[in-house]
């Protein structure tokens, strides 16, 4: 076969973006709908039908993707050994917790099992591929946001018990943790506009048009909150500020707000812009920032982390039976899956 993953079977372009938008539906747009005005009732339950329905569709890609991309991973004879003896049942883990999910909400516990389990994924995909000049971008943003994430889920533990044993040094712990955390991903966010920027055909149009946006979309935030504030800054408030989740970093409020909203806007247009395979693991990478305690979210980071040994780029050949020319020789690159017999 010569078709590329996203071609075939399972659309994981498609896939990345039924998870972004079922994210923000689901975690934004849907609690902050009620008590937004009147006469929304209609509207709130069409928009929460809309959320859960496209939570499905993105759940049942993504777990199909999943499992396509470790079969490959699994099935590919030079597949390093601790891809088949740590990712491939971490990303198992990952859809095992998701069906849980589905019947009720996530313990702690499993949830920061969930969260460590996709950080580890990520690293090890991103030390593997980090050798290919084609591929260190994606490899860099992916490592960082993995790292950032199992900080953040670190963060929010520690917050958890701080709060529960009443401990203001644990809670200043925690604060210090995600600090760390919010400037892995500024760094992580930073490479991928640069790359977006410099490789990609619009890309000197299409970051200047995400950093405005996300500059007004934050001012919106910020106004959310006065009085005097209209029905749609309120709802554009809300539906934002779960992404800038707790506990709060030593930086100030207003550029957590910018690079949550960023790195959103960022994976639309890393999805969008013509980037690429790159761009698909941008765009998975960016859309789970911060939430590998999510499912939905986890599963994106993990689907990347498998797509991007595979991934195309640009010193390959698109859909021929000759040996891909790789960058560094020093560097294995895996088959791609459609080109395993």
């Amino acid at each position: 076969m010569t078709e590329r993953p996203s071609d075939n079977g399972v659309p994981l372009r498609a896939v990345v973006a039924l998870g972004l938008a079922a994210s923000f539906l689901s975690r934004g747009v849907v609690p902050a709908l009620p008590g937004v005005t009147v006469g929304l009732e209609s509207v709130i339950l069409w928009t929460g039908r809309l959320a859960s329905l496209l939570t499905l569709l993105a759940a049942t890609g993504l777990v199909a993707g999943i499992a396509r991309l470790a079969t490959a991973v699994v099935g590919s004879p030079r597949a390093p050994l601790v891809a088949r003896l740590v990712a491939v049942p971490s990303v198992s883990l990952g859809c095992m917790l998701l069906l849980f999910a589905s019947f009720r909400p996530l313990e702690p516990v499993l949830a920061l099992v969930l969260g460590l389990s996709a950080a580890i994924v990520g690293v090890l995909s991103a030390r593997y591929s980090l050798g290919m000049n084609d591929r260190r971008a994606g490899a860099l943003v992916l490592g960082l946001t993995s790292l950032a994430g199992l900080v953040h889920v670190i963060a929010r533990k520690l917050a958890l018990d701080a709060s529960e044993a009443a401990s203001i040094a644990a809670f200043r712990a925690a604060q210090l943790s995600e600090t760390v955390a919010a400037l892995i991903d500024i760094a992580a966010l930073g490479l991928a506009l640069l790359w977006l920027q410099r490789r990609v055909a619009r890309g000197r149009v299409l970051v200047p048009l995400v950093l405005v946006a996300s500059v007004l979309c934050t001012a919106l935030v910020l106004r959310g909150s006065a009085p005097s504030a209209g029905s749609f800054t309120v709802l554009v408030a809300r539906s934002f500020e779960p992404f800038s989740r707790g506990p709060s970093p030593l930086l100030p409020g207003a550029l957590g707000h910018l690079v949550s909203i960023c790195s959103l806007l960022t994976a639309v247009a890393a999805l969008a812009g013509g980037a690429g395979d790159i761009g698909l693991v941008f765009a998975a990478s960016l859309a789970a920032r911060g939430a590998f305690d999510i499912p939905v979210p986890a599963l994106m980071l993990e689907l990347g982390a498998l797509y991007l040994p595979f991934a195309r780029t640009r010193s390959e050949p698109a859909a021929t039976g000759a040996a891909p020319e790789r960058t560094e020789p020093s560097s294995p690159t895996l088959p791609h899956p459609d080109d395993i017999p």
